[in-house]
């Protein structure tokens, strides 16, 4: 259970996950794809949001693999922790269809963006293995950046809203088999928009 001791509604839907805590407020800014590799300014979609020029389109993990490639990662053995690497677990459903996506942190616990919900702390990429958001099959890494770039990044790099952000973009549910479209238009429907101030 989180750190606030009230269950969330996904919480059911993630039956290792163990101890976790909160880590932002919800939005829509970005999603789980986007936040693996570091970037909370926006959405990364293969079809209808920013995708990575020269990756190739579509939902299979080749796909993301190309889209994590631009940002500097390459495939490799585990999720181990090492000092000086950033690494990123891809997960995967039954038919090698990309569907979510976690970062390890420093202190070698991993992080993810569910889907138009908050980011969650969590101790391992199994501890998200479910029906729902598939298995961590694929790993990948990078250099770390010494931490001066870091403080400089995330002094440079917008923030993400404490109110859930609206998108005026259309969700793509041409394939129903992506969980971050079907999330999107899932909480779409359910949630009516807060009358404002």
């Amino acid at each position: 259970m989180g750190s606030a001791g009230v269950p969330k509604p996904w919480e059911k839907l993630l039956p290792n996950l163990g101890n976790w805590t909160c880590a932002s407020k919800r939005t829509r800014k970005y999603n789980c794809f986007a936040f693996a590799v570091g970037d909370e300014t926006q959405r990364w979609e293969p079809y209808g949001y920013h995708w990575p020029k020269g990756a190739k389109k579509g939902y299979a993990l080749d796909c993301l693999v190309e889209a994590c490639r631009t940002e500097g990662f390459e495939l490799c053995a585990d999720g181990s922790l090492l000092e000086d690497r950033e690494k990123i677990a891809i997960y995967t459903n039954d038919q090698s269809g990309f569907v979510h996506a976690a970062r390890q942190e420093p202190d070698g616990r991993w992080k993810s963006k569910l889907g138009d919900e908050e980011d969650i702390v969590h101790e391992t990429p199994e501890s998200l293995s479910s029906d729902t958001y598939g298995r961590p099959r694929c790993f990948m890494e990078r250099a770390r950046k010494p931490k001066l770039e870091e403080k400089e990044a995330e002094a440079t790099t917008p923030s993400a809203s404490s109110e859930v952000e609206q998108s005026d973009r259309q969700v793509d549910v041409s394939n129903p088999n992506h969980l971050e479209d079907f999330n999107s238009l899932l909480n779409a429907a359910v949630r009516k928009p807060e009358p404002k101030d």
